[in-house]
């Protein structure tokens, strides 16, 4: 998954953050500078940039690696003049959910469904059906705004 996330940035797709601790990755999380993913959250919100794939390792969950690196995206997404920030977040992870109401971002009843598949460490080929209700927060304040 990270050569993917990797190759997305290196074509210019993407932006792939990384936190690190010394040499030790904590979590990622990817920019999808092409907009939301998903058709419905894509036509709701046509000028949202997309953070997805926020992953940090169990060890450091609740240590703020989650809160910092969609920090990081959100300063990106602003710098670059985009209104709005959109997360996707599974309906079984109310964890995820919490962290990002707590972070501003709001429910909009927007649901999509990806399906992807994955390589796992045995070499076999995973498939997955995830449900995400989509998640927005509005990033530019003032006369500038222009948010659905």
């Amino acid at each position: 998954m990270h050569e993917s996330h990797h190759s997305g940035q290196l074509a210019g797709d993407t932006t792939y953050l990384v936190a690190w601790r010394d040499d030790e990755p904590l979590g990622s999380g990817v920019v999808q500078w092409g907009g939301c993913i998903g058709p419905s959250a894509r036509e709701a919100f046509p000028r949202a940039v997309e953070i997805n794939h926020l992953q940090v390792r169990d060890e450091y969950r609740s240590q703020g690696v989650g809160t910092a690196l969609i920090a990081a995206a959100e300063q990106l997404i602003g710098r670059k003049g985009m209104p709005q920030a959109a997360v996707g977040v599974a309906h079984d992870n109310p964890h995820a959910e919490r962290l990002y109401l707590g972070l501003g971002y709001r429910r909009t009843g927007i649901t999509d469904v990806s399906e992807y598949s994955w390589v796992s460490d045995d070499g076999t080929v995973q498939q997955a059906n995830e449900r995400d209700q989509v998640l927005v927060k509005d990033l530019l304040q003032g006369p500038d705004r222009h948010c659905e």
